[in-house]
This record gives C-alpha cells, structure tokens and sequence, in this order.
C-alpha cells in the first residue's frame, strides 16, 4: 500500500484545492465530529482489561462512512479510493500511522452501526448540530414520500412462505410492491418531514413500499411546527380534525371522492398549496439524481434503511452549508 510522505503532505498544502476537497471542508464545518464518536463508542468492544480485537480509529470510520455515501461507493470502491485520494485521506485523518481499513472492517462496522441501532442517532445528533445554527425555521412541515424500487425481481407469495421455513441471504423478503399512477412498483418507501422554508429534512422514515403513505403522517410530523402540508395521500378527516384541534394550520390538498367532485374554490386553494408543497421535491430529486439513490440494491431492508437515513443525513449537512453561506 503506498503511504504519503511527510514531504507529500507538505507539497499538497501549497496546490489549489479540488472540488471535492471543498465540499469535504463544508461537511467538517456542520457535523459536531466529537459527538459521533462519543455516540459511536458503544460498539467499540476493545476493553484494557478484558482483552479484545482493537477497532478501527471511530472518527476515521465515521468519515469514511459519509464518503462512502457522497459518491456512492461499494465497499471495495472505497477501500480503494481511501487508498488512493488524498483529498479523502486528509477528510477521514488517514495519516502514516493509520492503515486504510479494508472492504470488510468497513461492512462490520456498519453492521455494527445497525445492531446497536444509531443510525437514527446519528442523524438527530447532525439535525441537533443544524438547529443549533439557527438554520430550522418551524413555519411548517411537508410530509411526502418517494418509492425506491428494488434491484431484486418481486416474489410471489408462494414462494414468501417457502422462504420462511428456508431462508435465503440472496433473495429480498423485505421489499413489497405498490401501485402508483396504474404502475407497479417493488421495492420500499422513503418518508419525510422537510421544514418549509429551508428545506432541512426533519424526520425520516422507512418502509416496505407497500406502507400507506398516510400510515407514516404522524412519524412526521415534529410538534413544535405551525402548519402541516401535504399532498392528498395524506388528504383524511381524521387527520384534519387532530391537526385543527392542535392549531396547526391544515395544508393537506383536498381530494376529489366519487359522487363528490372538489369545488372551483377547493382547486384554487390546492394550487395555491402545490407551491409549498413543491419544496419537498427538492431532498428527493438531490438524493436520487446527486447521490445516485435511485435504486435500493441490498437485500433486507435495514441495511437499505441505512442508504437512506445517510443520504437525508448528507442532504442536510451540504443543505445547511449552503443556507450558512447565503445568510452570509
């Protein structure tokens, strides 16, 4: 493995810097670094006293993790590229003592990531750090939810119940097929909860594609917000009236009922609505066309689960970034 020299290091210092190193620095300028690693400390097994294989530099994996997720890379691939860039060395503190963790220290440690259950952790404690600038504004929230279809072909249920008793690593359990717009789709749903007016995603959930949208509103919904908006999945009278009795100003679109058409004044005012709802697209077209999260390739849907809370993750850490140097 070739290792970078102190005279490397000093030779660099003095070149312009790429693109890619820049965005790196913004993400260091957001995430609070020493709060993931206190979070993250809860897998490391090493112990002075017990004995135990050493983990991997925490910080060092962490950074890489956010690499691995800003240009879609596979285990292997990142592997590689942290051997070979030094805009991501010097990101993930990779320095002459340190070896680059191979493909496999990576995937356990973020298997390890997913037992202990902090991915969800991780992203609050980024969304923490982004409040903390003064960057959520709680004028509202929009709820919406966008299908990530399977890599793997859909099963049928014949063979669902052959996989129960004879379980196979190779095939997707978890993803379930939706109709949407006369199309199917198999595969899972992404749910969020973005705040109106900086775009900053709040909640997150994921299911099965086969969820009802509306299934997931409340999971969405954060409580210190002043109005909720949405499109008419989430149109239901139930929700309306909790929302009103809340004092929550009900953005939900109307939907149109057979026998019972929406009045001339019902489709001006989901007009009017479609122009904040709109703002949720945004997240969503990021992930899937600059993150390349347009298909769920795993085969279980906590580890596709851990794509997605990563990809709202850095949505919101370069979202953030952007808003600090708009408001100067």
């Amino acid at each position: 493995m070739y290792q970078l020299s102190l005279g490397d290091y000093q030779v660099n210092q003095n070149r312009r810097r790429t693109r890619t190193e820049i965005k790196l620095a913004g993400i260091d300028k957001i995430v609070n670094w020493a709060k993931l690693v206190e979070l993250f400390s809860a897998i490391d097994k090493t112990d002075r006293y017990i004995g135990g294989r050493p983990r991997k530099e925490i910080l060092m994996m962490t950074k890489a993790l956010f690499i691995q997720h800003l240009y879609d890379l596979s285990d292997p691939e990142l592997e590689e590229q942290l051997n070979d860039r030094i805009s991501f060395q010097r990101f993930a503190g990779i320095g002459l003592d340190l070896k680059v963790p191979d493909h496999s220290t990576i995937w356990r440690f973020k298997e390890s990531l997913l037992k202990h259950g902090l991915l969800r952790h991780l992203f609050e404690q980024i969304l923490g750090d982004i409040e903390s600038k003064g960057l959520i504004l709680k004028k509202g929230t929009i709820v919406d939810a966008t299908i990530i279809r399977s890599t793997n072909r859909p099963i049928s249920r014949q063979k669902r119940v052959e996989l129960e008793t004879k379980p196979s690593s190779q095939i997707d359990r978890d993803a379930q097929s939706t109709r949407k717009n006369g199309k199917y789709y198999f595969g899972y749903k992404g749910h969020i909860g973005s705040d109106v007016g900086s775009k900053i995603i709040r909640k997150v959930r994921f299911t099965a594609a086969n969820v009802h949208d509306i299934n997931e509103f409340k999971n969405l919904v954060s409580g210190d917000e002043s109005a909720v908006f949405g499109d008419k999945a989430y149109s239901d009278d139930s929700v309306k009236k909790e929302l009103r009795q809340g004092e929550f100003y009900y953005g939900i679109l109307s939907k149109g009922r057979r026998g019972r058409r929406l009045s001339k004044k019902q489709v001006r005012k989901n007009k009017q609505l479609s122009r904040i709802r709109a703002q949720v697209e945004h997240p969503f077209a990021y992930m899937k066309r600059l993150l390349n999260y347009e298909y769920a390739r795993a085969r279980t849907l906590i580890r596709n689960e851990l794509r997605f809370i990563m990809s709202c993750t850095l949505y919101n850490v370069l979202r953030a970034g952007y808003l600090l140097r708009q408001n100067g």
